[in-house]
C-alpha cells in the first residue's frame, strides 16, 4: 500500500503525507489490535519499519532519524499506540464502559487501584504445563493489559466515574513525558531500556 500511494502522488509534503498514512496503512496496521497485538521483537519491529520508512519520505524530514521525527511529527510509534489502546481499554472494562471479555479485576491495595490476577499455574492436573504455553498465557491480551495499566501513575490509576475522553487526555500528558524511542534496525543502542514497551520505559526512568 504503501508503495502505491508514493507511486500514484507525487505530492511529499507532511499533511497530505500524514493524511495517506493514517487512512490508508495506519487504519490496515492497527486493524483488531486488541485481538492481535505482536509481543516478539521482529515482528513489533515489521510494523513499526512500515512509519519508519513512509515518514522518511516526507519532504525536509529525510535528515531526520525516526526518534526525531516521531517527535517533530508529533506522532506515537506504532508500538507505542497499540499498548497506549490496550491501556484505554482495560480502563474502560473495569470501568464497566464497555464488556469485560477480558476478566479483568480491579482491586484497591492501600490508596492505589491495580488490575490483580490469578499466577500462572505451573501445572494442570497432575501435568507440568511446558514454558511455551507458560509465555503464551503471560503475553496475552489480558496479561499485557494488566502489566501495562498497573505500571501507570496512581493518579491515573485511580481515575474512575468519568469519560474515556478524560482518563486519555491525563494518560497522553504522563506519556508525553516517556521516552518513545523505538528499538529497531540500528537504534537499539541508542535506547538504554530493555525495550520500548511502556512497561520497560517506565521502570527505566523510575530507577535512572
Amino acid at each position: 500500500m504503501s508503495g502505491v500511494l508514493l507511486r500514484t502522488f507525487s505530492t511529499r509534503q507532511e499533511e497530505p503525507m500524514m493524511r495517506m498514512f493514517n487512512s490508508y496503512i495506519k487504519s490496515k496496521l492497527e486493524y483488531c489490535s486488541l485481538v492481535w497485538s505482536p509481543w516478539h521483537q521482529n515482528e513489533i519491529n515489521k510494523l513499526e519499519r512500515i512509519q519508519k520508512n513512509f515518514t522518511s519520505k516526507i519532504y525536509g524530514l529525510d535528515q531526520l532519524d525516526y526518534h526525531q521525527r516521531l517527535k517533530k511529527l508529533n506522532l506515537y510509534s506504532l508500538e507505542r499506540r497499540r499498548e497506549r489502546y490496550l491501556i484505554i481499554n482495560a480502563w474502560q472494562q473495569i470501568e464497566g464502559l464497555t464488556e469485560n471479555v477480558l476478566g479483568l479485576k480491579a482491586r484497591r491495595l492501600g490508596r492505589s487501584r491495580r488490575i490483580v490476577s490469578a499466577k500462572i499455574p505451573i501445572g494442570i492436573n497432575g501435568k507440568r504445563i511446558k514454558e511455551r504455553d507458560r509465555t503464551l498465557i503471560h503475553n496475552s491480551t489480558a496479561r499485557r493489559s494488566e502489566r501495562l495499566f498497573n505500571v501507570l501513575p496512581q493518579s491515573i490509576r485511580n481515575i474512575t466515574k468519568t469519560t474515556t475522553e478524560t482518563f486519555k487526555r491525563h494518560l497522553d500528558k504522563w506519556l508525553s513525558s516517556i521516552p518513545d524511542t523505538p528499538k529497531i534496525d540500528g537504534y537499539g543502542a541508542n535506547v538504554a531500556a530493555e525495550t520500548n514497551s511502556i512497561f520497560h520505559q517506565t521502570r527505566y526512568c523510575l530507577i535512572r
